[in-house]
């Protein structure tokens, strides 16, 4: 049986194939349960405090999963999707897609070839047929990577129910209801992410990395993952951070502390909401998860991250369009000993940049030349400043009206007086919560371990 349906098997023109079945109501029950969504999602986009500095737009996220679950109660549309995701993995022979049989099949009842088939979490069926179960996960890995990087048509529920395996170790997809497409923005932009992520290997020199985060930047930046007009040297050094990081764990060594190292820059980031959710994005992480859980319990070392290097390396050299292996390997060549048109072009204009430096410094000691300093540490003390100040502005005031109301000859303006002190005394309370809060804020970025981590060293 299906979510949405029940599948049955029969004969058809001499072929055995599986039925698909809507189950009935289905629209009018999405109708009532999704109106109620909606105003949860209103409320979620008002109340959300947004603490760990990602702006969500429940709203648009609602709006996605709408027309998503709509699209899938569409057998039609589902055929649709299955012909247009079998064409992208054409050239992909262990990936098999059930041909759809339009002949026999209406918004409602889907008809379609029947693939024996078996789950990927049945080990014991696995291991019976003799697959090896690393290069099963390694599939599935190189399948996800190939729908989110390559084609950005990708599968929005891929659990062991919708991938399967079959007796000679392919992949085998049911249930194309769900697929979600990236925009081409977000598309080009996480390309761009992934390149400069990948990029250069898990050996890669500072100088390089440095470059590459300026290029991912940009890349989370088109994909509108990065509020525009957010700090950028901040966000830069956040991806140089997590890039080494990245780098490091892929060669298995412990990277630096974040705290120590950008615990600064990521609060001032978090507190400014500078970061984004695209709706998109749900699906996708879904779909991680699903591949994610599937792959770790066919390979305990099982590291999308590492897996995705070689297959990041094989489509950036595929954009860069060799023509030969030949011509791929004069390039690197080239780039290693300098011998290519970008080096000999710094080359050429390296007096002219030294000049330039020159005249700068000039300009510097010449005082023609002003440079803004932005300190972190001295906003976040002025900051702190500024919320004990209104504090005891309002116990002042607090303390003079209770005094007026004191020695007030008239009742009113006596009761006006406790009523005013009364309103101040409680703009002072909630200024020291505020004033709590931020300490406890900067606290947690201020300390160089998390917490919990003292008594796990001890241990």
């Amino acid at each position: 049986a299906a979510s949405l349906g029940q599948v049955h098997t029969a004969m058809y023109k001499g072929r055995k194939v599986a039925i698909k079945v809507q189950r009935a109501g289905l629209k009018e029950l999405f109708d009532v349960d999704l109106k109620n969504l909606r105003k949860l999602a209103e409320l979620l986009d008002k109340f959300d405090p947004k603490s760990d500095g990602a702006d969500r737009d429940w709203v648009n996220i609602y709006a996605e999963s709408e027309k998503l679950l709509y699209k899938e109660i569409d057998y039609i549309n589902e055929a649709n999707n299955a012909d247009r995701f079998a064409k992208d993995f054409n050239d992909t022979p262990w990936v098999r897609v059930p041909d759809m049989i339009r002949e026999v099949s209406t918004p409602r009842v889907l008809t379609m070839e029947y693939i024996e088939s078996f789950k990927l979490t049945d080990i014991a069926r696995i291991e019976k047929e003799g697959l090896n179960k690393k290069l099963v996960a390694e599939r599935i890995a190189n399948a996800f990577l190939k729908q989110i990087i390559e084609t950005g048509y990708f599968h929005c529920d891929p659990h062991p129910g919708n991938l399967c395996v079959d007796a000679k170790g392919n992949l085998v997809y049911y249930d194309f209801g769900m697929m979600d497409e990236l925009k081409p923005k977000v598309r080009s932009g996480f390309r761009k992410f992934c390149t400069a992520l990948f990029a250069g290997g898990p050996m890669i020199s500072d100088i390089d990395l440095a470059k590459n985060s300026k290029m991912l930047v940009d890349g989370v930046e088109e994909a509108g993952v990065l509020n525009r007009g957010s700090d950028r040297l901040a966000v830069e050094k956040l991806a140089r951070y997590f890039m080494r990081t990245f780098k490091d764990k892929q060669v298995g060594k412990e990277g630096a502390n974040v705290k120590e190292t950008v615990g600064t820059d990521l609060q001032t980031l978090t507190e400014n909401n500078s970061f984004r959710f695209p709706s998109t994005f749900t699906f996708i992480f879904r779909s991680f998860a699903s591949v994610d859980g599937i792959g770790k319990g066919l390979d305990p070392t099982y590291d999308i991250g590492k897996l995705a290097q070689p297959f990041v390396e094989i489509f950036t050299d595929a954009q860069k369009g060799y023509k030969s292996d030949f011509a791929k390997n004069l390039d690197i060549f080239s780039r290693a000993t300098g011998l290519n048109q970008g080096d000999l072009n710094t080359a050429v204009t390296s007096p002219r940049k030294i000049a330039y430096v020159e005249e700068t410094i000039r300009a510097m000691e010449t005082g023609s030349l002003k440079i803004r300093v932005r300190s972190l540490e001295n906003e976040k003390a002025l900051e702190r400043m500024a919320l004990t100040s209104a504090r005891t502005e309002n116990l002042v005031v607090a303390s003079v009206l209770l005094n007026v109301a004191g020695v007030a000859a008239l009742p009113l303006v006596s009761y006006a007086g406790v009523l005013g002190a009364g309103f101040f005394c409680f703009q002072a309370f909630m200024g020291n919560a505020s004033i709590k809060k931020f300490d406890k804020t900067q606290l947690k970025f201020q300390n160089n371990k998390f917490e919990g981590q003292d008594e796990e060293e001890e241990d």
